[in-house]
């Protein structure tokens, strides 16, 4: 059996990952050259966990704002390819993605996610993010989403904590 590893983006990456992000976002998915654009840009901040060189997933998580300062980041895509759903993946890279923010000195993160998405919302809410709004139009007419915002200074599932103490298991 392999062991499920994350790791940061490469450019060979991309092709799956794109895959990936239209499997999962349809119509809403980002444009390839937009995928391109945020790996020249954010390379550093793009994780994908790949088993014995298949990719099973991405998590974009990027700085809020122009100032490498900020404590604010947001958790913008988290896909896991539909054959590994519920298996842990989508954990794996949730909580990879939080400990690497936390150790760049990020404090809060905040993410978007699709309402009927009672998956994304429960992984969210068990890594210790709360909701902060229901907003109709987020991403335009008919795209309602939820908002979610976690502390990773204060959150007791936040930050370090996070790594450490929320489970593991069916990780690999």
């Amino acid at each position: 059996m392999n062991t499920v590893k994350v790791r940061t983006v490469v450019e060979a990456d991309l092709s799956a990952l794109s895959r990936i992000d239209r499997q999962i976002f349809g119509r809403l998915a980002y444009p390839e050259f937009v995928l391109r654009q945020l790996f020249d840009v954010h390379q550093q901040e793009i994780l994908v966990a790949d088993e014995a060189g298949e990719l099973l997933g991405y998590s974009i998580a990027v700085r809020s704002g122009s100032d490498a300062e900020t404590d604010l980041a947001h958790f913008l895509a988290l896909g896991v390819d539909g054959s590994r759903r519920c298996q842990g993946v989508g954990r794996l890279l949730a909580l990879e993605t939080l400990e690497s923010l936390y150790l760049r000195g990020v404090q809060r993160v905040r993410l978007a996610v699709a309402r009927d998405n009672p998956v994304a919302i429960h992984l969210y809410r068990s890594l210790g993010f709360e909701q902060t709004a229901d907003v109709d139009s987020y991403y335009g007419a008919d795209e309602p989403r939820l908002l979610f915002e976690l502390n990773l200074d204060r959150n007791p599932q936040g930050g370090a904590d996070t790594v450490r103490h929320v489970p593991r298991s069916a990780t690999h």
